[in-house]
């Protein structure tokens, strides 16, 4: 395949300075399995925990092995995060230059940013059952990527003004387990 995938369309140049993990897992076609390690730290509050819940986001601490599936087509891509507690799932794909997280009933948008050969995931807006989410309540977002040793590595944390944590998680996955699905 010659077109670019979703986040070499959306980082263009700058998809090229990324690190080689991060711009491998990036460039990944079709419908693919990979192994890894992750971190998880679930909501201690109730309304953080119900919210985890309702948005099906790893609600329990601790750490665990990790299978992610991915299905990437050029412009389009669903993860399949399959965490001990929860099966998390989402869509992404591009509006304009930003990239498009549709996780249950909302949609994130995001700017992503180079930093330093590490990929940042800068959050812009929010918008549930397609209705703009208020600013001072949207959730705060931190969303990094980085390789290593053949290994991609994420770092992911997010929290509600009032609610405080609903969800962190970190690890890695193996880029040589790898294993093409379809």
């Amino acid at each position: 395949m010659n077109e670019t995938s979703l986040y070499q369309h959306l980082m263009q140049r700058d998809f090229e300075a990324l690190e080689p993990e991060v711009r491998q897992f990036h460039a990944l076609r079709g419908h693919v399995r990979l192994q890894g390690r992750c971190l998880t730290r679930g909501p201690r509050n109730p309304l953080a925990r119900l919210l985890a819940r309702v948005m099906r986001l790893p609600g329990r601490s601790g750490e665990s092995a990790l299978t992610f599936e991915l299905i990437a087509e050029a412009r389009r891509e669903s993860w399949i995060r399959h965490f001990p507690s929860c099966c998390m799932r989402s869509v992404l794909c591009a509006d304009g230059d930003r990239l498009v997280e549709r996780l249950g009933p909302a949609r994130l948008y995001f700017r992503l940013r180079r930093i330093e050969g590490r990929l940042d995931m800068q959050l812009l807006g929010v918008r549930v059952f397609g209705v703009p989410w208020p600013r001072f309540l949207s959730p705060t977002v931190h969303a990094r990527e980085h390789g290593r040793d053949r290994q991609f590595h994420f770092d992911v944390a997010t929290s509600m003004p009032w609610i405080g944590h609903v969800v962190a998680y970190s690890g890695h996955l193996d880029l040589n387990s790898a294993e093409r699905l379809s």
